[in-house]
């Protein structure tokens, strides 16, 4: 097959996989904006690549038809067969493996001792200095193959912003923009009296302020790394820049809602399920008297979901169906998704370390208006210069209906791994 047509298959084909990569991630959501301008940015190369492979697939099938019919092509000859030199066409059979031995090393002169073959005499010189030739000798020509996909180790999933019930559009102009919000009811009460004055308040509505926030990333790529690279490093760079976009503002809105989450914390008293579901009812019945709205989401991080997680299987593993009408919850180590005594349980890996809160997911929102992919070609270096990028604004509406959980002293906690850290340097040696 041409070299050519070979290599744009090839891209054709990482471009699909790119696209089966981005919908195994979508589980039970819709798509999120990036997710979105991927797709459509793998179908356009697609399409770019299928103007290109067309003629090349039928300039291929003109050479094939060519060499089918070109008479000066030479004809297909049986391949040799081996004869015995006198002309009998039965196989030599021999009585043992010794005789065969025998009888070729006779063939080969060396039997002769008597009168030495000075041919056989010098083959076997030849062979005692003929020298070996191993893998380690050519590491010029030895190929160095990729196989599969690129690995990358990172989690492009937005568990929070899913939890709010994903960003809110946000295709307005300004800096700035505003929630309204009753900061003060009208009231209501008995007529003290016939003919007298009902109770009377009036109503304020205040603006809740919303800031926008720039988020993105570029970077600078060479065309021959464009052309040259299988899998194609284009393809790689864009995903990239799309999910290290989605973990930046994931990160960014989990830490405004643990920071603006203000309710008055619960302490749990012990590392116990039982202490866990007194300080839980607890931090319910704060959120419901600050929002009067009942909490349908319990935020954790991942210390707090191994603490809570190990806790929950104990128990449903210990206590027969039968004893009670509410299981503890339902928590596994091959999924974040679970629950505790029937309220959600949403892991935000990105909230800092002993964070738990409990509180109304409608009452917090975050907004997104994604740019999405931008290019610039650079002739002059024969470059192209691409940015992914997007705007973000978070805010709480009732930040004292999140109410925090102190976990206890005794829990395990984990240490975070970074990788984009430094390895520690090896000790001095003494």
């Amino acid at each position: 097959m041409n070299p050519v047509l070979a290599r744009l298959l090839d891209q054709r084909s990482e471009q699909i996989a790119t696209m089966d990569a981005i919908l195994s991630q979508v589980e039970g959501r819709d798509m999120v904006d990036a997710e979105r301008s991927l797709l459509e940015a793998a179908r356009q190369r697609i399409a770019e690549l299928d103007a290109q492979i067309g003629p090349l697939k039928e300039f291929e099938e003109l050479v094939g038809d060519h060499r089918a019919t070109d008479p000066g092509r030479p004809t297909d000859r049986p391949p040799a067969q081996p004869r015995r030199a006198d002309g009998g066409d039965r196989a030599p059979e021999y009585a043992s493996a010794g005789a065969y031995v025998v009888d070729y090393l006779r063939a080969r002169g060396i039997m002769d001792r008597g009168n030495p073959d000075p041919a056989a005499a010098q083959r076997i010189a030849q062979m005692r200095a003929v020298a070996n030739q191993v893998t380690t000798d050519t590491p010029g020509v030895l190929p160095t193959p990729i196989v599969g996909p690129v690995v990358s180790l990172i989690d492009a999933n937005r568990p929070f912003i899913s939890s709010l019930g994903g960003a809110k559009p946000m295709g307005f102009a300004g800096a700035t923009f505003t929630r309204p919000k009753v900061t003060q009811h009208v009231t209501t009460g008995p007529q003290t009296a016939e003919k007298t004055e009902l109770p009377s308040r009036k109503l304020l509505i205040n603006p809740i302020p919303f800031t926008k926030s720039t988020h993105g990333g570029s970077l600078d790529i060479s065309r021959q790394s464009i052309d040259w690279t299988s899998p194609s490093a284009w393809d790689i760079v864009i995903k990239d820049l799309a999910d290290v976009y989605a973990v930046d503002t994931e990160t960014v809105a989990a830490g405004a809602f643990a920071t603006t989450s203000t309710g008055t914390p619960v302490v749990v008293a012990g590392d116990t399920l039982a202490d866990w579901a007194d300080a839980l009812y607890a931090a319910a019945a704060q959120s419901y008297s600050a929002a009067k709205r009942m909490p349908d989401r319990i935020w954790v991080s991942l210390d707090v979901w191994a603490a809570l997680g190990s806790l929950v299987d104990v128990a449903r593993l210990v206590m027969p169906p039968a004893q009670t009408e509410q299981p503890a919850g339902e928590a596994t180590l091959a999924s974040f998704q679970g629950d505790v005594i029937g309220l959600p349980r949403i892991v935000v890996p990105t909230l800092p370390a002993g964070t738990c809160i409990v509180g109304p997911s409608n009452l917090f929102e975050c907004y997104e208006e994604v740019i999405g992919l931008l290019s610039v070609i650079e002739p002059s270096i024969l470059g192209v210069e691409v940015a992914y990028g997007g705007y973000i604004a978070n805010g709480s509406l009732e930040p004292t209906a999140f109410v925090k959980l102190t976990p206890p002293a005794g829990m395990r906690t984990i240490d975070p791994v970074s990788l984009d850290a430094e390895p520690d340097p090896a000790p001095a040696k003494k």
